[in-house]
This record gives structure tokens, C-alpha cells and sequence, in this order.
């Protein structure tokens, strides 16, 4: 990548894009790691769309639960799909927002007319993360390198039970708690009900069960081949989606709190699960798109990134987001004609609704600034097509599958204005907004 100086900002546009399956974790893609889905992605989109890769000048990728073997995932891409080597390739990772950060990385690419055409996403299989070593083992290994077996037993013991590796850490570094334990604590401080909740969930899942039976997810999926002993199989579908809601709602009133036993209102039913998946987007100056014929007609308006204090308020950091984007797009919440925001937990989404019309919240977090609502969103405009309740929640390709969507039913429904909301561990977040201008 070269510096150059342009007067003129060019306008990045969003041509499409496309995801895997996401699928639970352990489960149908539990043998593709996260650089195979992440290149299952990219290959997926490039047919998708006949892009030759001679023309592909950049790729960011998000990635959450990093692979050792490919510590820039984004070139490993490159070099697994057998592209072009000029193509650079950068990592990205902001937690949950990884996937909104490699979008707004290209976005500037762009802008800053340093590329014409770039490639962003994100992946993450948490079936194969990589579980620490105690680091006592670790220098013990090192010891054995040097002075052979007994400098391992000097430093890691004689104790084999004290050799084991840790579990999987999902918990907020800051706090030594959950995300959900946080989930929990923001439903109880900002009066979220367990029914509501509920409800939220069932929608979710209701309104994923109804774009499947229409066809929508066709547009965004691409199979992911596997080897499942010595046969190659194809993924073809998400596998988390509750089809059944009559079911669901059955099941919810004997589902036990899971993260906060005592006082806890989150379920299984209304927490995101575990997911394997990637995403992909593709991003080019309007220019560029134009010169190969490709669609000019959805930009990214304008994005913001926000942080809050990770105690007690982790997961409404976008809440701070809102207010700045909507003033960079110049537009108001009334210009919205559909919204995606990210369900991590159903509790989050409905605290983040809330808050966003609290001047409590805003005089504690954002200086006394003028809330960004005056009443409740219009819930029918709300995650039209199922969120990560309902679809999943694969950390760094969640950001490409809400934004891809939101493309999508821009373009169907010939509606203007979409936003993006997505919050991320460490009391981080992302909004964007998306403006389509249907072709006259």
C-alpha cells in the first residue's frame, strides 16, 4: 500500500456479500478452522460476484479467537486461495465489532484513495480455539530445550494434574466476569424483564424462520466443504435457528438463568450461543464499480465507535454511538427506515433501546448530552430478518452478516436509510449507518 495525496475523496460503495453457514460451535464446522472459513468466505463471495482477484488491492480481516498458525488471517487468505501476492492483507480485531472495523478500515482505504477495491470480513471458530498452557509448562519446555527433561520437571512440577491447559476464557478481562454475568447486570439495572426478553427472542426467531422460508439467507450463504471421515461433506445451512416458536415458547418458562443463578433473568433461550462462521464483504471506490459493473447503489454513510466504562454498563457502549453517526450521515432518527442491532443478549438490545431516550444515562456517560431518542424505536423495523439470537453469534463475521443483510433488504424493499448497532467486549461499540439510493 502507497501514501498519495487526492484532493478529491472518493465514495466507497458496497457491492455485496456474502457468509457461511453459522453453525454451533463443536458441530457441522467443527473441523474447519478459522482461516478455512475464513477463505471459504472469501472464495464464496469472489464467485458470487466473477470478481477477477487481479483487481483486489487490499483484505482486512477481523478475527476474535486468533489462530496461532495464521497470526495475519487476512494474508493467509491470500495465499491459501492462491491470489495475487500484491494483494495486502491486514488483521483487524475489536472483539464482537471486529467484522464493523475491517469494514470501516476499507471504507477509509478508499476514501483515502489508497485502494480501488477491498475485501473485508471476519471469522471465528471457537470449536478450535487454542487453550492456553500453564506458564509454568511452557517454561518448562524451554528449560528441556536447554538442560533436558529434569529442567521441565524444575519448572512445571512433578504434578501432571497441574500441566493441564485452562478453559476457554470468555470472561471480560476488567471484571473476571461473563459477558452474559454482564448481560445479567445491565438487565437488572436498566429494568429489563424476563418476558420481554422472551419475546424479543421469539421474534428473532420468528423473523429468521420467515427470510429462510423466502429465500433471503440464499443470497448471503456459501457451502463450506469438509472432510468428515475421508468424504467430503457440504454445509449448507445455519443450524441455530429455533423454527418452531410455538415450540420455543413452550419451553422458555422452565429455562433456568444461566450466568447469574440468583436473581438472574438470562436463559439459554435469550442468550446468543456459540458459533462457528465467516463473512465477507466486498468494497469498492464508485469508480471502480462503476468501470466493471458493478451496483453503485448502497454506501456506508457514515460509522462511529464508542467506549463506556466496562463496569457496570459493559454492553452499552453503542447507546454513545447513535448520536454521533446519526450527525455524521446528517439525519435523525426519523430518516431510519430499518435498524440491526446486534442481539448478543435480548437484554442488551432492549437496554440499549431504552437508554438511548434516558437522560439519567446520558448525563452519567456522556456529559449531560441530549438523549438520541424521544420514544421507543418502531419494533417492526428492528432486525427484520432474525438476529444473532435466532442466527448466531461468530464473533468477528457477525459484523459482515448484519451489514450484508441490512444491504439486502435495502435493496428489496427499496427503503433509504439502515443502521447498525454492535456492542463489543471491553465497553466497546460500533453503529453505522447504511444509505441506499434505489435506481430511478
Amino acid at each position: 500500500m502507497h501514501s498519495t495525496r487526492r484532493i478529491l475523496r472518493q465514495r466507497a460503495v458496497l457491492v455485496t456479500g456474502a457468509r457461511t453457514p453459522f453453525v454451533k460451535s463443536f458441530g457441522a464446522l467443527m473441523k474447519a478452522d478459522t482461516l478455512e472459513l475464513a477463505s471459504a468466505s472469501v472464495a464464496g463471495l469472489l464467485n458470487k460476484t466473477s470478481l477477477d482477484p487481479r483487481d483486489i488491492d487490499h483484505i482486512v480481516w477481523g478475527n476474535v479467537v486468533l489462530q496461532g498458525s495464521a497470526h495475519n488471517c487476512a494474508r493467509e487468505i491470500v495465499i491459501d486461495l492462491n491470489m495475487p501476492k500484491k494483494i495486502i492483507g491486514n488483521l483487524t480485531s475489536m472483539a464482537c465489532a471486529s467484522g464493523l472495523s475491517s469494514l470501516s478500515q476499507a471504507c477509509m482505504l478508499i476514501e483515502g484513495g489508497h485502494a480501488d477495491v477491498v475485501i473485508a470480513g471476519g471469522s471465528d471458530s471457537v470449536s478450535n480455539t487454542e487453550v492456553p498452557l500453564p506458564r509454568s509448562v511452557t517454561y518448562g519446555l524451554m528449560m528441556a530445550q536447554r538442560k533436558g527433561v529434569m529442567g521441565f520437571f524444575k519448572e512445571a512440577g512433578y504434578n501432571p494434574f497441574k500441566w493441564f491447559p485452562g478453559g476457554i476464557a470468555l470472561t471480560e478481562r476488567s471484571t473476571g466476569k461473563t459477558m452474559g454475568w454482564h448481560g445479567d447486570l445491565i438487565a437488572e439495572l436498566n429494568s429489563i424483564s424476563r418476558e420481554d426478553q422472551e419475546a424479543l427472542a421469539v421474534t428473532s426467531h420468528a423473523n429468521a424462520a420467515r427470510a429462510e422460508k423466502a429465500g433471503y439467507f440464499k443470497e448471503e450463504i456459501v457451502p463450506v466443504t469438509i472432510d468428515k471421515k475421508g468424504k467430503k461433506t457440504e454445509v449448507t445451512c445455519d443450524d441455530v435457528m429455533q423454527r418452531d416458536t410455538e415450540k420455543m415458547k413452550a419451553k422458555m418458562p422452565s429455562l433456568k438463568p444461566v450466568f447469574r443463578k440468583e436473581g438472574g433473568t438470562i436463559t439459554a433461550a435469550t442468550s446468543s450461543t456459540l458459533t462457528d462462521g465467516g463473512s465477507a464483504m466486498l468494497v469498492m471506490s464508485e469508480e471502480k464499480a462503476k468501470k466493471l459493473g458493478y451496483p453503485t447503489d448502497v454506501c456506508v454513510k457514515s460509522w462511529y465507535f464508542s467506549g463506556i466504562d466496562p463496569y457496570p454498563q459493559l454492553l452499552l457502549a453503542p447507546v454513545l454511538g447513535w448520536g454521533p453517526a446519526l450527525k455524521k450521515a446528517g439525519l435523525t432518527p426519523k430518516d431510519i427506515d430499518l435498524y440491526e442491532i446486534h442481539e448478543a443478549f435480548a437484554a442488551q438490545v432492549l437496554a440499549t433501546i431504552k437508554c438511548l431516550k434516558s437522560q439519567e444515562f446520558f448525563d452519567r456517560y456522556a456529559n449531560g448530552a441530549k438523549p438520541v431518542l424521544t420514544e421507543d424505536i418502531d419494533l417492526s423495523k428492528l432486525n427484520v430478518n432474525g438476529g444473532s439470537l435466532a442466527l448466531g453469534h461468530p464473533f468477528a463475521a457477525t459484523g459482515g452478516r448484519i451489514v450484508t443483510s441490512l444491504a439486502n433488504e435495502l435493496r428489496r424493499s427499496g427503503k433509504r436509510h439502515g443502521l447498525v448497532s454492535i456492542c463489543a467486549a471491553g465497553g466497546l461499540g460500533g453503529v453505522a449507518i447504511l444509505e441506499h439510493t434505489p435506481k430511478k
